[in-house]
């Protein structure tokens, strides 16, 4: 059974191709985001060199900075497939010397277009899934570095649920069935005078006799009208700025509001509903 945790809308790709350091940083199909019972959660990354005009000398994945180097277990890094060695070119920083990013650092370089570097790390301890900074460096300029960009990697806490109530007024018609049943009661039977005793046959007749009974019933159905509601497949309506000072609610537009209409119906009912955003 797989381990639910909460995802944040994050980016899958950071594309600094366009910059003074053309690298993209990718998100591996080889991450297990929501590990099985008994698995490792793990994020694994693809660097790549797209140009030349200045190689990555270094960079910097910002996870969430409650995560200990204990926790922090199996990396590999490898550049052109070739494994690299470890020892203190991994580690944890709150502020990298030459960026001042805080993260997990992989002080490993890139020099050549199309050269390729993929690290992996687990966690023994699973955490929800967020956008995390990605801060690359190159050259020895103390300007040539970035960090406007982020992936997903794993976060502090889960993101925030936002709860909202919507009223809705609808007409609903339902089709009642109303089947008679009778049965039958106890019966009372009267001898009318002695009995006869004959040793003569009885004479052909009828094995039974029916009557019909008509009455009028007055029926009373007791009819419970309710609704339930089902969330179908979210959209995006507008998208804000990135940036790193937080949320500004004011800065994302609203859709206008939708008009529901339907036909045939006969009862009116007012829904609350109760939406997970």
């Amino acid at each position: 059974m797989a381990i639910i945790l909460q995802q944040q809308q994050c980016e899958n790709t950071a594309d600094y191709s366009g910059t003074n350091i053309p690298v993209t940083v990718e998100l591996s199909d080889n991450s297990v985001l929501e590990p099985e019972e008994g698995q490792l959660q793990r994020f694994c990354y693809i660097v790549t060199q797209v140009d030349e005009p200045i190689g990555l000398s270094h960079w910097v994945l910002g996870i969430c900075p409650t995560i200990t180097e204990e926790e922090i277990v199996d990396v590999t890094v490898t550049i052109n497939g070739e494994d690299q060695d470890i020892d203190d070119n991994v580690e944890i920083t709150d502020n990298d010397p030459t960026t001042g990013c805080a993260g997990l650092k992989f002080d490993f370089g890139l020099e050549e277009a199309g050269d390729v570097m993929e690290v992996c790390f687990s966690l023994t301890t699973p955490y929800p899934v967020g956008p995390n900074v990605v801060c690359i460096k190159g050259g020895a300029d103390p300007e040539d570095f970035e960090n406007s960009l982020t992936i997903c990697g794993p976060v502090c806490q889960e993101a925030e649920v936002c709860d909202t109530t919507v009223f809705q007024t609808i007409e609903v018609c339902v089709p009642v069935t109303v089947t008679p049943d009778a049965n039958v009661g106890p019966i009372n039977v009267t001898c009318c005078g002695p009995a006869t005793v004959s040793d003569e046959e009885c004479p052909a007749g009828e094995p039974s006799c029916t009557f019909y009974v008509t009455q009028n019933l007055c029926v009373e159905v007791p009819v419970i009208f309710s609704a339930t509601g089902d969330p179908g497949t979210s959209t995006v309506l507008a998208c804000g700025e990135p940036n790193q000072d937080g949320c500004d609610c004011g800065t994302v537009g609203a859709a206008e509001k939708a008009k529901v209409s339907a036909q045939n119906v006969s009862k009116k009912l007012c829904i609350r509903k109760k939406n997970k955003k």
